[in-house]
C-alpha cells in the first residue's frame, strides 16, 4: 500500500478523530454529568446546545489541524506560535491551568471509583491510574494510540448496549417528553452553553497535534473533523435522548448513568459501564499529560536535548501524581469553580485567534513570514 493511498489517509484521519474523542469524553461525558450540565438540563431544546457546539467545534478544529499540518507544528508550543506570535505563552498558561484541573479531577475520580466499588484503598486506585499512564508513556506513541483505539471501540460497544437497553425500557417516555416540549431555560441560554461546552473542551486538540505529522494534505483535516464530530456529538445526542426519559429528575443526579442503571436494576450493565468509564478516565488523564510531555520535549529539543522514553514515563508520573495530590487538598475544587471562566479564556487565546489569524496564515502562508519566524 502506498504511503499516500486513500485508505491510509483515511486511517490517519481516523486516528486523530479517535484521540479527540478519547480525551473529550472522559469522566464528565462518560458519567453523563457533563451532558446534563450543558445539554440535557434544557430538556427538549437540548438539541440547540448540541448543534451550536458541533458547528463551532467544526469551525475551530479544521484550521487547528491545518495550522499544525502546514507549519509542521506538532506540539502545542510550536503550534500556538503560529497564530499568537510571541504571546504564545498566554496559551501555555491557559492550557496548563486547565490541564491541571482536568487531570486532577479525572485522576481522583478514577481512583475514587475503584475505591468505592471494589473496596480498594484510594491510594492504591490512584497509583494504578498513575502506573497505567507512566507505562504507556514508556512504550511510546504507537502503544498510546493503540490504547486510545481500543478504548474507543470498547466504549462505543458498551454505549450501544446501554443505549439500546435504556431506549427499549423507557424510550417511549423519552420521545413523549420531547414531543411535549418539556424544557427549562431559553434557546439563548442553550446556545451560550453549547458554545461554552465546546470552548473548554478545545484543550482535547493538544494531544492530537502530533498525529497530524502523517497527513499528506488537507483532506485528512476535513475527514478527521467530520469523524470527531460524529463520534462526540452522535454519542451526546443519544445520551440526551436517553436522559429525556428521566427529565427533569436527571438534572439533580450526580452521576446520571450510574443512578439510572442502578434504578433499572441493570447491575450487569452497570459492571460493564464502570469498567469502561474507568478506562475513559485514564484516557483523558493520559491525553492531557501527553500534550504537556510533548511540549516539554519540544522545548528541550530546541536546546539539543530530549526526554527519551524513560524521561517521558517519569515526567508523566510526576505530573499526574502532583495533580491528583492537589485534588486531595481541595485546591482543584477551588479552581474548578472557574471552569466557565476558563472557557472564555480559551475563546480569547485560542478560538478567536485561530479563526482569524490562523485562517489568514493558511490562506497566505508567506504573509509576513519573517515576522512569524521571530516568534
Amino acid at each position: 500500500m502506498k504511503e499516500s493511498s486513500p485508505l491510509r489517509r483515511v486511517a490517519y484521519a481516523a486516528i486523530t478523530a479517535v484521540i479527540l474523542q478519547s480525551v473529550w469524553i472522559g469522566g464528565g461525558f462518560g458519567s453523563g454529568r457533563e451532558i446534563v450540565e450543558f445539554i440535557a438540563k434544557y430538556g427538549s431544546i437540548g438539541w440547540i446546545s448540541i448543534l451550536v457546539s458541533a458547528v463551532t467545534l467544526t469551525i475551530a478544529l479544521i484550521p487547528s489541524l491545518e495550522v499544525a499540518r502546514v507549519f509542521k507544528a506538532y506540539d502545542y508550543m510550536t503550534w500556538s506560535k503560529q497564530f499568537l506570535w510571541k504571546f504564545w505563552w498566554l496559551f501555555d498558561i491557559a492550557f496548563i491551568v486547565l490541564a491541571w484541573i482536568v487531570v486532577a479531577v479525572v485522576g481522583a475520580a478514577a481512583g475514587y471509583m475503584l475505591s468505592d466499588l471494589a473496596g480498594i484503598p484510594f491510594s492504591v486506585s490512584a497509583a494504578l491510574v498513575i502506573a497505567i499512564v507512566g507505562i504507556l508513556h514508556f512504550f511510546g506513541r504507537r502503544v498510546i494510540e493503540a490504547y486510545w483505539i481500543v478504548g474507543t471501540v470498547g466504549l462505543y460497544a458498551m454505549y450501544f448496549v446501554i443505549w439500546g437497553y435504556t431506549l427499549v425500557s423507557v424510550g417511549g417516555v423519552a420521545l413523549r417528553n420531547i414531543e411535549a416540549g418539556l424544557h427549562m431555560g431559553s434557546p439563548e441560554d442553550a446556545t451560550i452553553d453549547g458554545f461554552r461546552y465546546m470552548l473548554y473542551n478545545l484543550c482535547v486538540v493538544m494531544p492530537a497535534l502530533e498525529s497530524v505529522d502523517r497527513y499528506r494534505g488537507r483532506m485528512e483535516s476535513f475527514l478527521a473533523t467530520a469523524l470527531a464530530i460524529l463520534l462526540i456529538y452522535g454519542a451526546a445526542t443519544a445520551i440526551w435522548i436517553c436522559f429525556m426519559a428521566y427529565y427533569p429528575e436527571v438534572i439533580g443526579m450526580t452521576v446520571p448513568w450510574y443512578d439510572i442503571l442502578k434504578g433499572m436494576g441493570a447491575y450487569w450493565a452497570l459492571a460493564i459501564y464502570v469498567f469502561w468509564i474507568f478506562y475513559t478516565l485514564t484516557e483523558t488523564a493520559l491525553g492531557m499529560v501527553y500534550a504537556i510531555v510533548r511540549r516539554i520535549d519540544a522545548q528541550l529539543k530546541l536546546r539539543g536535548r530530549e526526554l527519551g522514553r524513560k524521561g517521558e514515563a517519569v515526567l508523566s508520573v510526576v505530573i499526574l501524581a502532583a495533580s491528583i495530590l492537589t485534588a486531595q487538598v481541595g485546591l482543584v475544587a477551588l479552581v474548578a469553580a472557574g471552569y466557565g471562566t476558563m472557557a472564555w479564556v480559551f475563546f480569547a487565546v485560542y478560538f478567536l485567534p485561530i479563526v482569524t489569524i490562523g485562517l489568514l496564515r493558511l490562506l497566505k502562508p508567506l504573509w509576513k513570514r519573517s515576522f512569524w519566524i521571530k516568534a
